[in-house]
């Protein structure tokens, strides 16, 4: 089994890799020509190290990237600075969703993708719906914040561009408030946001997100059990 992961040089990407190497699964990685990869990664003979911007690649390029892959797992982001924030490209997520789901129409095969995504996006085909306070704060951030604007493109391409009729295998994962910890923890699984993710936000480790998006890999019940939906993740208080 292979794993082609995009952002792999982030915060819960690393991760993500750390968890799909200690299930013996082979991992290709895609990193920014600038990205620190540490030694960990940089020297696992089962990682096999791709360096570029995915945005500036061809169709072509993906597919080659897609060879004997299994699964894709996306865990692109901006980069927290003025530039990475504000600077281009300001579609990286939806773009590179975009081609990766070109591409894969394209193979014989069918892996699956998993798309990080977060609780600011609000998936209304569950119906879920934001309140008042949450359309307002929702509406300035896509507006101030591009990067919020990209996460909410991405997932909407999967959810109604893609839905279920297409031969694509997706999953968007979304995870509440991020933090660092540890060692994996109990956390639980909703199809719907269970609280606020303005003003009543959960917590969820990047450690936690990273198991549950290899779990997903690797347990053929809980995919068909997630496939086309865009599951919420909190760590169990």
């Amino acid at each position: 089994m292979k794993v082609l992961v995009l952002g792999a040089s982030g915060a819960t990407g690393k991760l993500v890799v750390q968890q799909l190497v200690k299930r013996n699964i082979k991992v290709r990685i895609v990193v920014r020509e600038s990205a620190f990869i540490p030694s960990q990664i940089s020297d696992d003979q089962s990682i096999e190290i791709i360096k570029g911007n995915v945005n500036d690649f061809e169709i072509a390029k993906i597919k080659n990237l897609l060879k004997d892959c299994d699964s894709v797992i996306c865990c692109l982001g901006h980069n927290i600075s003025f530039k990475g924030i504000f600077g281009p490209p300001r579609k990286l997520v939806f773009n590179t969703v975009v081609k990766i789901m070109e591409a894969l129409q394209s193979l014989d095969s069918n892996p699956k993708f998993i798309l990080m995504s977060t609780t600011a996006y609000t998936n209304r085909k569950t119906g879920e719906l934001n309140t008042f306070g949450e359309k307002i704060v929702f509406t300035l951030l896509k507006l101030l914040l591009p990067p919020h604007k990209d996460n909410m493109l991405a997932a909407d391409h999967l959810v109604y561009k893609l839905s279920t009729k297409n031969n694509i295998d997706w999953v968007a994962v979304r995870p509440d408030s991020l933090f660092d910890e540890e060692s994996v923890s109990a956390y639980e699984i909703h199809n719907k946001k269970i609280r606020s993710a303005i003003f009543n936000p959960g917590k969820t480790s990047r450690i936690n997100v990273s198991h549950f998006m290899a779990e997903l890999v690797t347990n053929e019940k809980l995919w068909q059990e997630w496939t086309y939906k865009t599951p919420v993740i909190y760590n169990k208080e």
